[in-house]
């Protein structure tokens, strides 16, 4: 028996050509509408399933990325046991953040990477390379900006 996690998906943008490849998405994973009256796509709405194979979000996201590239979205898979979650978040224009989480979607960093970025860093005002914290700053403000115009 392969292990098996919950899986959550958000969508802040969609044009209408990406509609269907979406819904395909929603419809493979057996995603349900946090409010199950809602029976078209409602951007900003959480769907979610309690038990899908482990790796599901990567598949979800694999086609997303590739089927409906201009849609806004955030996803993750639930960790399992000692193995943190799965969270994939795409903006068009700006590009995709991978990476592990927990069963929030908060995406996690280790502290080795946080330790090996320091030792690493050239000299400047900052101590950190500019790449090291930041170079996903603008994904994530396009993405926590759609999130807030979906969530009154």
């Amino acid at each position: 028996m392969s292990d098996r996690s919950a899986l959550q998906l958000y969508v802040y943008a969609m044009p209408e050509e990406d509609r269907a490849a979406v819904q395909l998405g929603i419809d493979d994973n057996r995603l349900e509408p946090y409010d199950p009256s809602s029976s078209t796509i409602v951007l900003g709405m959480r769907y979610l399933t309690d038990q899908v194979p482990v790796g599901s979000a990567h598949d979800l996201a694999v086609h997303l990325l590739t089927k409906a590239p201009g849609t806004a979205f955030e996803l993750w898979q639930d960790p399992v046991f000692e193995h943190p979650g799965h969270y994939v978040a795409h903006v068009p224009g700006l590009g995709a953040y991978e990476g592990r989480c927990d069963s929030q979607g908060s995406p996690l960093v280790k502290l080795t990477e946080v330790l090996e970025t320091l030792t690493t860093a050239p000299d400047s005002t900052s101590g950190l390379p500019e790449d090291a914290f930041t170079r996903h700053e603008p994904l994530f403000s396009a993405l926590r900006r759609a999130q807030a115009a979906r969530h009154p």
